[in-house]
């Protein structure tokens, strides 16, 4: 993959708020937004944004009362594309959760670059060009879509059990037609 061109910035899907635009020297906002749809978060493409990505989702899936199994999936599947977003494509990055009615985790990572990501084999002992393969192994489906000004990356994972004040979306299915169309 190339880095996009310096100015590019990515659209994000209709589905969530934006989030806030960051102010002078800020890499994101003060807190990230959670809603009642879900998790906003901007990042920066610094060796801090992937931490920043996981301990986000993980804290928001506990509130939302994922089980902690499931957590630790939907943890690793994210880091994987918030950390490929921003080795290959580089700014602006960003990423999306939401927890579906009937119980499915939608995550969705954008950046600036429309060059589509690639499954590939890799050799076990490979340092790395594994992390779509565990996606792959992991997520219920997922797919990625091209933007006017780069790309989406999506997985969806159903979720056995989640807790009362789990923010629920209007959307009572988890097809991965609908999604895909988002």
């Amino acid at each position: 993959m190339t880095a996009n061109a310096p100015g590019t910035v990515a659209t994000a899907p209709h589905s969530l708020p934006r989030p806030p635009q960051p102010r002078c020297g800020q890499t994101g906002p003060p807190h990230t937004p959670t809603t009642g749809q879900g998790l906003a978060l901007r990042l920066a493409t610094d060796p801090t944004a992937a931490a920043r990505a996981r301990r986000t989702v993980a804290e928001a899936l506990r509130d939302w009362g994922v089980p902690d199994d499931t957590v630790h999936d939907i943890v690793l599947m994210a880091d994987e594309l918030v950390t490929n977003a921003i080795e290959h494509a580089g700014d602006p990055v960003w990423l999306r959760l939401r927890l579906r009615r009937g119980g499915c985790v939608i995550c969705k990572v954008g950046d600036g670059s429309r060059e589509a990501p690639l499954l590939r084999p890799s050799d076990s002992d490979a340092e790395n060009g594994r992390g779509l393969a565990l996606v792959a192994a992991l997520a219920d489906a997922f797919g990625s879509r091209l933007t006017t000004t780069g790309k989406v990356v999506w997985f969806r994972r159903r979720v056995r059990s989640v807790g009362a004040h789990a923010p629920m979306t209007d959307v009572d299915e988890c097809s991965a037609d609908r999604l895909s169309a988002q």
